[in-house]
């Protein structure tokens, strides 16, 4: 089985390499397709990179029961750095600027994941590692790149890809201390960690964010929605992974907007929505405070064409089908307004709650599955973004508001 679109296999599926796995994770010990934020094996599981391991350590093919080496420490062997580095007997630095993840902190801003836990610098500040902090593969970082120089085993997550773009500048799960920043225009807590970060929009990408193909951004050509077809993924054609422009004019259905007085004060975006330009009343904010085009007369049915849920009727999730294309939910059971386990997704709001939605960067074609370790259960509160009945329900003290964990959008 695969998650639809995509010729990978999905989390709980049997693999043989990393490389065959959506998420770019094969679990050694299981040989079983892991979530990305799984990637942190205890002492003597087995591993490939030090980034497979909790304490960033992988030696001889086995977590080490040690923590790695901070920057500057002594080693005997580059596997027992953070860094992956071992230079004279000592751990060399992977970045200059900031401290990758691993290494001794005393605040948050030391480290490039801009969390310090414990005296370390945690890589767990986001559901993916930042730009310049250290990796073993492409899949475990928000901009699904990992530089890594020909005789590393780990190296430094990639900045994103660059275009010209509406956008504000951070990608997916990039950390963020202020909307504005983000191509969704939504900087929101992550989990129980409390690390604002740039959370996705439902459904398709909006402009500037990381897309696989055109089918992947909010103006994807054959759903009969405003702007159909207004929108490339431009991207380097010896990569996997570009971001979405809409070149050729408006903004199409789904795509940010300019929105005032908000939670988050005024979305620094166009007021040029395919559906009706200026002050036509387009632009609205989607269940999760993302301002969105939305020029429809009607919500859509089950089965029909979306670019987000706040297209569905019911506030059903708009996810992909066998074909790519973006569709309301239509769920077995017609009372779930949520996604279970091994069914479709775009984003974690989309599926049950202390699910994930498991999916490659970029990509609109996830798989709805569990982000805790094989044998132990999963996260016991609803992420940003999740159906609940209360506020206790969800992480970092986001409030339930409308039966989601948002903060009220206005």
């Amino acid at each position: 089985m695969s998650v639809p679109g995509v010729q990978c296999a999905k989390f709980g599926d049997a693999c043989l390499d990393s490389a065959s796995c959506c998420s770019g994770l094969c679990d050694a010990a299981s040989n079983l397709c892991a979530p990305v934020s799984q990637a942190c094996g205890g002492p003597g599981v087995a591993c490939s990179v030090g980034t497979d391991c909790c304490g960033l350590s992988c030696q001889a093919g086995s977590c080490s029961a040690s923590a790695c080496s901070s920057d500057g420490g002594a080693c005997g062997d580059s596997s027992e750095c953070c860094s992956g580095s071992c230079d004279a007997g000592l751990c060399a630095p992977l970045s200059l600027t900031c401290r990758t993840s691993g290494n001794d902190c005393s605040e948050n801003a030391d480290c490039c994941s801009q969390l310090c836990a414990a005296g370390k610098c945690s890589i767990g500040s986001s559901f993916c590692t930042q730009a310049g902090d250290v990796c073993g593969r492409d899949a475990e970082c928000c901009t699904g790149s990992c530089s890594i120089a020909a005789d590393q085993a780990v190296g430094l997550c990639s900045p994103p890809p660059s275009g010209a773009t509406n956008c504000g500048g951070s990608v997916d799960g990039s950390v963020c201390d202020g909307c504005g920043q983000c191509c969704s225009r939504l900087c929101a807590p992550f989990g129980d960690t409390g690390v604002n970060v740039c959370q996705p929009a439902s459904g398709c990408h909006v402009n500037g964010d990381l897309c696989r193909s055109d089918s992947d951004c909010c103006g994807a050509a054959g759903t009969g929605l405003p702007g159909d077809g207004n929108v490339i993924c431009d991207k380097d054609p010896a990569q996997e992974i570009g971001i979405c422009r809409n070149p050729m004019g408006c903004s199409p259905q789904g795509n940010i907007c300019h929105f005032k007085d908000y939670t988050c004060g005024i979305s620094s975006s166009r007021n040029n929505c395919c559906a009706g330009t200026g002050n036509s009343g387009v632009c609205e904010l989607d269940a999760l405070g993302v301002p969105r085009c939305n020029g429809l007369g009607a919500c859509r049915q089950a089965s029909e064409t979306c670019a987000s849920a706040a297209d569905c009727c019911d506030g059903r999730p708009c996810v992909a089908g066998e074909d790519r294309v973006l569709r309301c939910y239509a769920p077995e059971n017609p009372s779930l307004n949520c996604v279970p386990s091994g069914g479709s997704c775009t984003i974690n709001g989309d599926c049950c709650p202390t699910a994930a939605c498991i999916r490659p960067q970029g990509s609109t074609q996830g798989t709805c599955g569990t982000s805790a370790e094989p044998g132990e259960p999963s996260a016991e509160c609803a992420g940003y973004g999740q159906i609940c009945t209360a506020s206790a329900d969800c992480c970092s003290s986001v409030p339930c508001s409308g039966g989601l964990c948002v903060f009220p959008i206005q």
